[in-house]
């Protein structure tokens, strides 16, 4: 889906802590390379994001893979793109399969510092 348009991106991914032994695990890390098309967000997507949020630095991403969102009861961390050599949030990824071009449109922010 629009290739010539689409840059390399890499997504860090952090999988889910977990108990061993009663013992607290964190996750593991690991960067995943992808290939997005890369576009300013609209006024619209901004509303999308939770008010403090909406001051920030955000794009909306269009990719073939799916993009793991923050979820406050999930117990995976959301991914982070690096865009620009900074760190963007995924803050929702939603499906666009409509038989012709398939593909993930996700809305991402810059990471606030407390997230880091």
């Amino acid at each position: 889906m629009f290739g010539i348009f689409r840059q390399p991106l890499t997504v860090t991914r952090k999988s889910g802590g977990e108990f061993v032994n009663g013992i607290w695990t964190p996750g593991t890390t690991s960067e995943v390379p992808i290939d997005a098309s890369v576009q300013p967000a609209s006024p619209d997507d901004m509303q999308q994001l939770p008010e403090g949020r909406r001051q920030d630095k955000a794009y909306v991403l269009r990719s073939d893979e799916e993009l793991l969102e923050v979820d406050d009861n999930a117990e995976q961390s959301a991914d982070l793109v690096t865009i620009g050599g900074e760190k963007f949030e995924v803050m929702r990824c939603s499906p666009w399969q409509n038989g012709i071009i398939n593909h993930f449109e996700s809305l991402v922010v810059r990471q606030s510092e407390q997230s880091n």
